[in-house]
């Protein structure tokens, strides 16, 4: 499942972000989205863009172009 397909307030960890641009999974990886980390979707914008998220205790907003790319396991 993507990234995109949660809900507000939805917790999910990452399985992998292969299809992304290489500049952009290296800038995410540096930010602490990395495999196995618990992810949560805290806000989307009124039009889907952006998305807001919660990773490592640090919140950031990603377009939905991006987000797509980020294969997640939902968590219980």
């Amino acid at each position: 499942m993507d990234l995109s397909d949660l809900s507000a307030g939805q917790c999910a960890q990452i399985i992998n972000m292969h299809e992304m641009e290489p500049i952009m999974r290296k800038k995410l990886l540096n930010l602490g989205f990395l495999p196995k980390a618990n992810i949560e979707l805290l806000r989307l914008a009124p039009m889907g863009d952006p998305v807001v998220i919660r990773c490592a205790n640090s919140s950031i907003a990603l377009r939905k172009s991006v987000v797509e790319k980020i294969k997640v396991e939902l968590l219980a």
